[in-house]
């Protein structure tokens, strides 16, 4: 979707916030959300900064200790949005629209450890092979008491 089309979107949706989104480490959506008029200005100059250290939080929201893949200081990285991803956010009352991006060092080199970056690299290889990933995912759930107040943990169901 070109930044025209885009802005085409945002108006005939009414959209009023923009999900600018990158996957960390463990899968969980982290990023921005922006009004459509600053996002729309962000794609113009590298605007839509996250701290590199986005890719190394846990499950839990901890940072991994001791990495080398990121720098010791904390830099900003950019996040591309992939226009193919765009989509409206059903669970909102507002009209939201929620897209995926890439990330990138502000020399426009891709960041080695944003998981959109590896898997681009692991097809590739597998292509290289003349290979075909074939994927079948798991579903996983677990049955808990019901818990109303996000401060305690979760606990297992009654009957367990």
């Amino acid at each position: 979707m070109a930044r025209s089309t885009f802005e085409e979107f945002i108006s005939s949706n009414k959209i009023s916030e923009v999900e600018c989104l990158v996957a960390d480490m463990s899968g969980t959506a982290r990023g921005k959300i922006l009004p459509p008029k600053k996002f729309l200005q962000g794609q113009k100059s590298q605007g839509l900064r996250v701290p590199e250290e986005v890719f190394t939080l846990t499950i839990n929201g901890r940072f991994v200790s001791e990495t080398a893949a990121v720098s010791d200081s904390a830099i900003d990285i950019y996040m591309e949005p992939d226009p193919e991803t765009t989509r409206m956010v059903p669970w909102y009352t507002e009209p939201t629209a929620q897209v995926i991006c890439d990330a990138f060092h502000l020399n426009d080199e891709p960041v080695e450890i944003s998981p959109r970056h590896v898997l681009r690299r692991v097809l590739a290889l597998y292509k290289a092979k003349g290979w075909r990933p074939i994927i079948a995912p798991e579903l996983e759930f677990y049955l808990c008491k019901k818990n109303l107040d996000p401060d305690y943990p979760i606990e297992a169901a009654i009957g367990r």
